[in-house]
């Protein structure tokens, strides 16, 4: 139970930080300023469900990072109509804080000390094929959560 609002409470912050980084990144691409606040809401929802599903419930971080693209395309298929505003604008910034950089610096790293010094490649090699294929899931399962919800709510939405 402690460890659960520990969990909790840890999602909260990293949370309130990706609605900033959401917000500064949308600023980035000239995003109207009336949804500032719509995307900002995004990026903590995003990383709030994704850090508690992760470090709190213990689910694997790429089902973590499904589930929380799912939930956010979810909440803007409802509110970008309402609002005029094409979902990508909010659904490209708030996932911006998901984005698994440190696999990347970790899988590069090792390439170049593979690289440099091919003595020990038996570690390297692992090293670099672990956080590679681990960003590589991250970034599919971000794609997906954003593309899929939509293949359900938009299905008859040009039949006539």
């Amino acid at each position: 139970m402690v460890n659960l609002i520990i969990a909790l409470n840890t999602a909260l912050i990293e949370g309130i930080l990706a609605a900033f980084i959401a917000v500064a990144f949308a600023m980035l691409f000239a995003s109207p300023s009336k949804v500032l606040v719509y995307i900002a809401f995004g990026g903590f929802i995003t990383r709030f469900c994704r850090s508690f599903l992760y470090t709190g419930l213990h689910f694997e971080i790429v089902i973590a990072c499904f589930c929380a693209c799912a939930i956010m395309s979810l909440l803007f298929i409802y509110i970008s109509p309402k609002l005029g505003v094409p979902r990508p604008v909010f659904t490209v910034a708030s996932i911006i804080s998901l984005i698994p950089g440190m696999d990347v610096y970790h899988a590069l790293i090792s390439l170049i000390q593979l690289i440099d010094n091919p003595i020990g490649t038996t570690s390297l090699i692992y090293t670099m094929f672990h956080h590679a294929t681990r960003c590589f899931s991250i970034m599919l399962a971000i794609a997906l959560g954003i593309a899929i919800p939509p293949l359900f709510f938009y299905r008859y939405r040009y039949a006539k």
